[in-house]
């Protein structure tokens, strides 16, 4: 995979992004973009406990990882 990457190196423009979505919750995104604007978009929510990444779920769509978020913050409080 370091191979694929160094190969692209300044082929791609690199958009992320993070929202908090609860004490302990992040739903984070990040988009390579190539010269024509082409691109594809991975969602990630984070579960942080003790300043510590406790799970990561990669999700498809931000409505996706939304919904996941939004489990997680009530079995975690329920």
């Amino acid at each position: 995979m370091q191979s694929e990457i160094d190969a692209n190196v300044g082929r791609y423009e690199v958009r992320t992004d993070l929202t908090a979505v609860g004490d302990d919750a992040f739903i984070t995104s990040a988009q390579w973009v190539d010269a024509r604007g082409a691109g594809e978009r991975r969602y990630v929510v984070l579960t942080v406990r003790d300043g510590m990444i406790a799970d990561m779920q990669v999700c498809g769509t931000r409505r996706q990882a939304q919904r996941f978020a939004n489990r997680r913050r009530v079995a975690v409080s329920g």
